[in-house]
This record gives structure tokens, C-alpha cells and sequence, in this order.
């Protein structure tokens, strides 16, 4: 585990845009034949470039692989990418961002989900939601600028959407059949905000470890750094909580896997479960912790409070743990979200510029987030929050036109507390009471890290039961899920939508999926 320095890269390209780790793997199995394409463009695609509007410009629009390829730009700044394939299956797929967003529409991870897509004849939309992370890194997009963040927040996406539905008819002389939006991350949240503020723009919506309470995120962001900023662990110390965490809680869903099931019934807490050590000892080439350290966790652990009111909940345990991840490379789920051995920690990273950019009336670049002292509530929060927060529960006009929604969370996320999914959850179904179960489904992960990878079953497709969900009416009981090693099948979980557990019968196989179920 000392050799990371290819960890960094990954996560930096996970958290620019990430998706469910296997959409459309069970494509076959869909009650959906959406794989069927039959529908062909009335006009050239060549003719698409004469497009200039206020709305929109078509900046080109040519023929590559059988596909029409047309980018523009939204006034002012948004570019986007739609791609109309030659043989259309009548649906259109658009996909979100992570992170701060700003990712362009050549980057790798969009035009390999971008080319995964358009397989299954989907016409596909994708806009930098208004700004180039290459020229405007983090959130500098945000330095005085109230149209950007505007873009950010949820313009881009949804100026986007419409404008490729136009172009859409433009180009087949008929509108799509159905529209999805999937993203993970801030993706999930621009997923909720798209089913919140603009319900008639998809018909089914897929929302990843959502964002949704975006201030909230950014206030326990800066929490956890300021929590174990002082007294920092070294990355054995992260280990060996992991494996005391795991030891401590692992068999309280009745299987010693690796796994834990619902990190809500694992009571640990730092002070009573961790050794202190004794004044001989080095914490850094240990397994044991200061008192200052374990103060730390405590804090890390706890309830985010701004000016004496709760903004976050407390942090579940469970991502402390190891498993196999992106690169294959065993390491905890805190790298390098919590801890990074070569250099700032994602948290640091992505939460800092809130603090810079979007939380003051006044910018400061060069505010250090670490000085943020809690007590007091910051004089733009109220902006930002009705900008970049998902998080109304009335989603009575998304139900009323017949929206499906569907969201996924990882119970050992490091970087997003998936309490939150469940509290929003909790919410939409007291404002639909109780039936939020008719047209949304919340799936938590065991062992899932930051939308995919880790110990548990991350291999999934989520995009199929929606699909069939839309379009068949057939909601999902539950999602087959598998966790994958060497591109091997490890073991089979089913995924059961919350409240619901997963729960083993105390006799099968532990690998397979028929030894488990949801109650």
C-alpha cells in the first residue's frame, strides 16, 4: 500500500465524470428491446451547421462512425456535445458531471461512456455545464461571476436538454420516444435538481451517490480536513482502523464477508475501540493512535454543525476499509479522499474552493478553509444553497408526468455521507405519503466506494430496470449486483431498495446471490 502515486489520477478522472460501473451489462435481459434501432435521420447532418439562433449555435456538425456529431454553444459559455447516430433506437441519454464539473466534451471518460452509449443507438447530449476546468480550474469559474455558477447549478444541464430535443427533431423529423439522464456525484445532483425544478425534461433519471445537499457536502468536507488537520493519520494507522472497524462490525449482519451491511447498526466509536498509545510509542509506524488522534476521529465522526445547527449528519464508518479499487491496487477507501500520500486530499480539493468561490458574498481566492470556525453562518450561503442544493422533496409534478427515478449510493462512499440519500429519501416519502416507492427506488451499496469500487458488489446495471421501469411499468424489487476480480465474478449480491436490507439466509453460499434477500 506505500506505492499510490497512480492512485491519484484515477480518482481525479472518477470524480470529472462518473457513471454506475456497468450500465447496460444486462442489456439482455432488459423487458426492453431499447438495443433495436429503426429510425433514420430526415435530413443531413452537414445541414445542421446553419443552426444560429439566440438560443444556440451549432459550432460543427459532421458525420463520424455513422454518427452526427454536432457541437455548440448555449449563450453565454455552455458548450455542449449531442451525437445522433445513424440508426436510432428513439431514446435519448444525457449524462452528468463530477466534481466542479468544467470537464470538456473530448475528454477520455466522457467519450468512452459518450461511445458505450451511442452502441445501443441512444442519441446522447452532454454539455461543461458553462465553463473549461483547463482554464478555469475548481471553482475559479465561480470568482464574481453569478452567471457561471447559475450554469452550474442547473441551467447548463437543463438548457442543454432542450436544445438537444430540438436538434433531435431537426434531424429524424419526430421527437424521442423517452429521455434518461444518468450521472453519478455532482451528476446525482444535477440528476435530483433536473427531477426538482424541471420535471417534463426526462422521463427516467438515474442518481448516483447524489450531491444533493450540496453546502452540506462542502461543510462536512471542511469538518473531516479540520478534524484530523492537527494531528493527521499516517496511511497504516487508516488501515488498521479499517480492519477494527471491520472486526468490530462485520458479523452483525450475520456473515463474517468483508462486508458491511448496514453501517447504521455498527456502534464504534474511536475512544472506546481504538488502543491509545503509550508514551514509548511512534502512532505514525503504528497501530495505535494519540489522544489527539483519537479526539480527531471523534470529531471526524460527528455531526456537522454551522452556527449551532445541524447542516450534516454524522459520518457512517465502513470506507475506512480496504478492497479492491479503480486500478486494481489494494488500498483504504480514504485514499486519496481523506489521506493522500502524495499530495492534498480530494476533500481538500474539491471542497476548499466553496470556500473561495461561492459561500461570500465577497471572493477570496486565497481564503484558507481551514480558518472557517463553524460559528457562524457565511453571508452568501442562502444564495448558494437555493443554486446548487437538490434537495426539495416535492417531487409531485416529476410523478404526475410519469418520472422514474432511480438512485444507487455506496455505504463505504468517503467522500459523500450516504445518510444524506437516505434523509432526502425519507422526506420525498412523507411529502408523497408514502408512495414515494411508485416512482422513486433508492439503492445503497455494501462495500461500494465513491460510485464504484471497493470491497463490495459495485459491478451493477442500473440503467436496464430503469429503462424497464420507464417503459414497461415494471419497478425494480431489486438490482443484481456483483462485485469483480480480474475481471472474474468474486461473488453475487442482490441490491434491495431502501428501506429494505440485504439479508442472508444463514445456510448458502456466501458468493451467491440466491443465499441473500431483501427484508
Amino acid at each position: 500500500m506505500d506505492h499510490l502515486g497512480w492512485y491519484v489520477l484515477p480518482l481525479l478522472v472518477c470524480v470529472g465524470l462518473t457513471v454506475d460501473a456497468a450500465p447496460f451489462d444486462d442489456a439482455e435481459k432488459s423487458r426492453v428491446g431499447y438495443r433495436k434501432t429503426w429510425i433514420q435521420p430526415k435530413i443531413s447532418c452537414r445541414s445542421l451547421r446553419s443552426i444560429t439562433t439566440t438560443e444556440f449555435t451549432v459550432v460543427s456538425a459532421k458525420i463520424v462512425d455513422d454518427v452526427c456529431r454536432v457541437s455548440g454553444v448555449i449563450p453565454r459559455e455552455i458548450r455542449f456535445e449531442v451525437n445522433l447516430p445513424a440508426a436510432w433506437n428513439g431514446r435519448m441519454m444525457m449524462t452528468g458531471n463530477g466534481g466542479l464539473a468544467g470537464q470538456p466534451p473530448d475528454g477520455a471518460r466522457y467519450t468512452a461512456q459518450r461511445n458505450l452509449i451511442l452502441q445501443f443507438g441512444f442519441a446522447t447530449a452532454y454539455t461543461d455545464t458553462g465553463h473549461d476546468n483547463r482554464v478555469e480550474p475548481g471553482g475559479s469559474f465561480a470568482y464574481n461571476n453569478l452567471d457561471k455558477l447559475l450554469d452550474f447549478g442547473y441551467r447548463g444541464v437543463h438548457l442543454t436538454a432542450v436544445m438537444a430535443k430540438q436538434l433531435i427533431r431537426k434531424y429524424y423529423n419526430r421527437s424521442e420516444n423517452y429521455s434518461y439522464f444518468m450521472g453519478c456525484s455532482n451528476g446525482g445532483r444535477q440528476a435530483l435538481m433536473a427531477a426538482q425544478r424541471f420535471p417534463s425534461d426526462f422521463d427516467g433519471i438515474l442518481a448516483g451517490a447524489p450531491a444533493n445537499d450540496f453546502t452540506g457536502l462542502k461543510f462536512s468536507q471542511a469538518h473531516r480536513m479540520n478534524a484530523l488537520a492537527d494531528h493527521p493519520l499516517s496511511l497504516s494507522q487508516v488501515a488498521s482502523l479499517g480492519a477494527a472497524i471491520y472486526d468490530h462490525c462485520d458479523v452483525i449482519d450475520g456473515v463474517e464477508d468483508g462486508l458491511i451491511n448496514d453501517p447504521r447498526a455498527c456502534q464504534f466509536e474511536p475512544e472506546r475501540d481504538l488502543p491509545t498509545c503509550t508514551s514509548d510509542e511512534k502512532s505514525s509506524v503504528s497501530s495505535c493512535y494519540t489522544r489527539e488522534q483519537v479526539q480527531g476521529l471523534e470529531q471526524f465522526y460527528s455531526t456537522v454543525k454551522v452556527a449551532g445547527q445541524a447542516v450534516y449528519p454524522a459520518f457512517p464508518v465502513g470506507s475506512e476499509g480496504s478492497g479492491p479499487t479503480y486500478g486494481g491496487v489494494i488500498a483504504p477507501g480514504w485514499v486519496p479522499w481523506v489521506i493522500n500520500p502524495h499530495g492534498r486530499p480530494l476533500l481538500d480539493v474539491l471542497g476548499s474552493e466553496f470556500f473561495r468561490y461561492i459561500t461570500y458574498i465577497v471572493d477570496e481566492p486565497d481564503f484558507n478553509w481551514n480558518e472557517f470556525d463553524f460559528k457562524s453562518k457565511p453571508d452568501n450561503l442562502d444564495m448558494a444553497s437555493d443554486i446548487l442544493d437538490a434537495v426539495d422533496p416535492d417531487l409531485t409534478e416529476f410523478e404526475r408526468q410519469g418520472g422514474k427515478l432511480l438512485s444507487y449510493f455506496g455505504w463505504a462512499d468517503p467522500d459523500i455521507n450516504p445518510l444524506s440519500a437516505i434523509h432526502y429519501f425519507d422526506q420525498v416519502q412523507e411529502v408523497a405519503d408514502g408512495e414515494a416507492g411508485n416512482f422513486f427506488r433508492l439503492f445503497l451499496v455494501p462495500g461500494m466506494f465513491h460510485c464504484m469500487g471497493g470491497p463490495g458488489p459495485s459491478d451493477f446495471d442500473a440503467i436496464s430496470p430503469l429503462i424497464d421501469w420507464v417503459e414497461k411499468g415494471v419497478a425494480p424489487e431489486s438490482i443484481a449486483a456483483r462485485h469483480l476480480q480480474d475481471k472474474a465474478v468474486a461473488f453475487e449480491r442482490p441490491l434491495c431498495p431502501y428501506p429494505q436490507v440485504i439479508t442472508y439466509d444463514g445456510r448458502g453460499d456466501v458468493k451467491e446471490a440466491s443465499s441473500f434477500s431483501c427484508q
